[in-house]
């Protein structure tokens, strides 16, 4: 009888390998349970073995050994009942903090939008990388443009075009795809955060880059105008004439006519850096931060427009 050969028998377990990987699903699930069964057989005495090994070494401790029949059970009943009392009071918490969400948007004029809340549930899958999946879509009013926020003043992105009716997406603010950005830096350091938290009430009113209603904001500071470039990395980035008084740590607002009204005043971040900029002596570099990373956050606001209430509507959101 002639030898076979290992590499023989290898070939020949993959040609029978392949051959029955492509026959029916139908054929396939009879015999392979079967098979399946009879390999495991002689594992599962050396299982049932090592269990009983584990469970003599270590005994599973039965709760509340040696107490009274009706004391055990009453004390069962009560872990029972502190479980589903934990369980509620999660979601009390996570109810509060979805109402957390929403009750920051309570501007003095809010003519034109609501706010619906959704939850990220993609990150980018099966788009260009850094948009973020939403569960809410045009079933909820929600459409192309639509300012994204967080925190109840913090503007995270825009509604991306080509959404489903239970599903949107968002262009982080720091993705090149919202293209340029008009702001304003609000140049009082310490009265920076309030003046933003303030300024959210007069989002709806403020389709103009005046600066008068942004000195009355922050307490008599002036406004400084700027262009922003998103750089990605939850930074943007810009250019400043030199006698700007520009600092680090200045909020920094949208002021962009190209936006819903309702994204007016809403707060990009702050000042991170301010720099020389080498290509022109008379200008400055600056780069502003995001307050929240989109990457990070787990739930967000939409501003939906209401039809009929004599809001403007924004474009496309293409690149200046």
């Amino acid at each position: 009888m002639p030898f076979v050969s290992s590499r023989r028998i290898l070939v020949i377990a993959l040609g029978g390998a392949a051959l029955l990987s492509a026959l029916p699903q139908s054929f396939q699930t009879p015999w392979s349970g079967t098979l399946a069964g009879v390999l495991w057989a002689p594992l599962v005495p050396g299982a049932s073995v090592l269990a009983w090994a584990r469970d003599w070494v270590r005994a599973p401790a039965e709760p509340y050994q040696g107490l009274p029949e009706e004391l055990r059970a009453a004390r069962e009943d009560r872990d029972r009942l502190q479980g589903e009392l934990d369980a509620t009071q999660m979601r009390v918490e996570e109810l509060e903090r979805e109402l957390g969400e929403l009750s920051g948007y309570r501007p003095a004029d809010r003519a034109g939008w609501q706010p619906r809340l959704a939850t990220v549930i993609e990150r980018g899958a099966g788009r260009p990388a850094g948009l973020l999946g939403i569960d809410v879509g045009t079933a909820q009013g929600i459409g192309e443009g639509d300012p994204v926020v967080v925190g109840g003043n913090q503007i995270i992105g825009m509604i991306a075009a080509g959404g489903a009716e239970n599903r949107s997406w968002v262009i982080p603010l720091d993705d090149r795809r919202c293209g340029r950005i008009d702001a304003i830096v609000l140049t009082g350091a310490a009265d920076g955060a309030s003046a933003a938290s303030e300024g959210t009430g007069a989002a709806g009113k403020k389709a103009d880059k005046g600066g008068k209603a942004d000195k009355a904001r922050n307490g008599g500071g002036a406004s400084v105008l700027v262009q922003l470039v998103p750089q990605g990395n939850r930074r943007l980035i810009g250019e400043l004439e030199s006698p700007a008084n520009v600092k680090k740590g200045d909020s920094v607002l949208l002021s962009d006519a190209g936006w819903r009204p309702a994204a007016l005043g809403m707060q990009i971040g702050v000042v991170e850096s301010v720099g020389a900029l080498d290509a022109n002596p008379l200008r400055r570099r600056i780069t502003v931060r995001m307050e929240s990373d989109p990457l990070r956050v787990p739930r967000v606001v939409v501003k939906v427009r209401v039809p009929g209430q004599g809001q403007a509507a924004r474009g496309t959101g293409a690149a200046k």
